[in-house]
């Protein structure tokens, strides 16, 4: 019988993304339900503590108390919609204290509803103040999903399917000054920048480069574009990750957080001189809903909230235990991980592949706690929790992750052994039986050495099974399954649906001495393409574990019989 999780997913690989769906259903994600704090229940009451906040939209962590009471206030005042012509008091408003908050420096504010809407307004506003077409972003860079976007991070796979991108885009790497220098020329409007590249795998910039890219980009005529999207607001100790480093950008992208978890907000912040455009073009910027009352009500409380002294030096408290923490483990177990980066309460554990990200990954939901991969290195797990996380929670997170890679330590060599493929994975043990005995115990019960059947002692053989009772990992699911039986042994396998591509299995007994020998060979592919490593390295996990306990009850059952 499928349960409700799995109805849900496939229903999202029907209907919504094929590949999150079986990547989320993989990894163990339960059903959500209401959260709050650093904490979010499943549909069955269970509670995970986040340690991430979800790409930076949840900063202020689920259902924060002000947040709320903002959002509240703002439904019973009955001010909701947008006339777009009248004075709207409380969009307004949000812009002035943004200003204040830039201490004036960027004293403008336009409004939108998500990031990649907000990145292509601020080219826009980078195109039109300096009358030049080309910009410069970095690699490794994430800055949305809109084609313009999409464009600015130029990767291969997008080229691949996507292509062509929009042209006037160049890349140099981040960090390296020289190659900046070399590439901003009279033709480049803008450089766009993250104060930390989130997911190219929470990449801080080396000491003083924001500093010299300011300049440079000050000497060629070209504007400074920061994507705030995942710093601001707080995350990095400051309200503005750039006001670390004693610089003011041209253009600053923020939302994600600003909506605080609940709504959609983003806004582009600009300097006097970049915003003429507004004055000599005001059509060319829209938002039918950006901007709106609600939305902006929320925002307020979240700028509020995030830019108290007290807040933020609690941030920079717990931002140096995190990286303490993440350090010493990096030290600990040097064939895990193989790099800590951070800054403030964002931080990556590069780990030496991707199965062990996906081994990571699942082992700590087990355990009640949520991380998950940087984007474009998915073998970075990110240790980023909500700024809200009380003491207690983080020192029970930390620790959990902890044990978890200590686990991954102890486990590395059964997911992935002598440096082997995750796919097939084989094991072959030698019994003191005759092959025929073994043989017929197979066809008795064909799933008595499959690690994905929930009742491995079935006895009823049938060709195929519609509706076959399977497991994975905690959880069980149904999925179309079919067994053979063979001379030396039986032959399993998944027929093609919304979890597998192929899932097949098979056990060969073959005469050796006065005994046998039996192999399993289990061969999997779930079409997540480039994420069928980190999945597989749950995957593979799973059924080595699982598959050394079948082969020794194998055993033991036939010297007790």
């Amino acid at each position: 019988m499928r349960t409700y999780r799995q109805v849900l997913a496939e229903a999202k690989a029907a209907h919504n993304h094929p590949t999150y769906a079986k990547m989320s259903f993989v990894m163990g994600c339960g059903v959500q339900g209401v959260g709050a704090g650093s904490s979010v229940l499943d549909d069955g009451g269970r509670s995970y503590l986040a340690m991430f906040d979800q790409y930076g939209n949840q900063s202020l962590g689920y259902s924060h108390p002000r947040i709320i009471a903002a959002a509240r206030d703002q439904l019973d005042s009955g001010v909701l919609n947008s006339t777009k012509i009248m004075f709207e008091e409380v969009p307004i408003r949000l812009t002035e204290r943004l200003a204040e908050l830039t201490g004036q420096r960027l004293p403008f504010a336009y409004l939108a509803n998500g990031g990649g809407e907000t990145i292509d307004n601020a080219l826009k506003l980078a195109r039109a103040a300096t009358g030049r077409p080309r910009f410069i972003s970095a690699l490794g860079c994430f800055h949305g999903k809109t084609f313009a976007t999409l464009s600015a991070a130029d990767r291969p796979e997008h080229r691949a399917r996507l292509g062509p991108l929009m042209a006037d885009f160049h890349q140099v790497p981040f960090g390296d000054l020289d190659a900046l220098a070399g590439a901003l020329d009279g033709t480049v409007a803008a450089v766009l920048l993250e104060p930390v590249q989130a997911e190219a795998g929470v990449v801080p910039p080396p000491p003083g480069y924001l500093r010299e890219v300011r300049r440079l980009c000050t000497e060629a005529g070209a504007l400074l574009v920061l994507d705030e999207m995942q710093t601001a607001f707080g995350r990095c100790g400051t309200f503005f990750a750039y006001q670390q480093y004693d610089i003011t950008p041209d253009l600053v992208c923020v939302g994600k957080a600003f909506g605080g978890g609940v709504v959609a907000l983003s806004a582009v912040l600009g300097t006097e001189a970049v915003w003429d455009v507004l004055r000599d073009l005001p059509s060319t910027f829209g938002s039918s809903l950006g901007g709106n009352p609600l939305a902006c009500r929320v925002g307020l409380e979240t700028i509020a909230i995030a830019s108290d002294e007290e807040f933020l030096a609690a941030v920079r408290v717990k931002g140096e235990r995190i990286a303490a923490r993440l350090s010493a483990a990096a030290a600990r177990y040097p064939q895990v991980i193989a790099e800590h980066r951070g800054l403030g309460m964002m931080h990556g554990l590069e780990l030496r592949d991707d199965a062990l990200a996906g081994l990571v990954l699942g082992r700590l939901l087990e355990e009640g706690v949520t991380s998950t991969y940087s984007l474009y290195n998915p073998r970075v797990l990110r240790v980023q929790p909500p700024l809200v996380i009380s003491d207690a929670d983080l020192e029970r997170g930390l620790t959990v992750l902890e044990g978890v890679l200590a686990e991954a330590d102890a486990a590395r060599l059964t997911v992935r052994p002598a440096a082997q493929a995750l796919s097939p994975l084989s094991r072959t043990v030698s019994l003191a039986h005759p092959a025929g005995e073994v043989v017929r115990l197979l066809h008795e019960r064909p799933r008595l050495l499959d690690p994905f059947a929930l009742d491995t002692r079935a006895d009823a053989p049938r060709e195929a099974e519609p509706e076959f009772s399977g497991r994975l990992g905690q959880d069980e699911v149904v999925w179309p399954d079919r067994a053979v039986l063979r001379d030396d042994g039986v032959e399993l396998r998944a027929d093609s649906c919304w979890l597998w591509r192929e899932l097949a299995r098979s056990a060969v007994v073959r005469p050796s001495g006065g005994g046998c020998t039996v192999e399993v060979r289990i061969a999997w592919d779930t079409g997540s393409g480039g994420y069928e490593e980190m999945l597989g390295g749950r995957i593979a996990l799973f059924a080595a574990d699982r598959l050394a306990h079948l082969l020794a009850r194998l055993e033991k059952e036939l010297d007790n019989a």
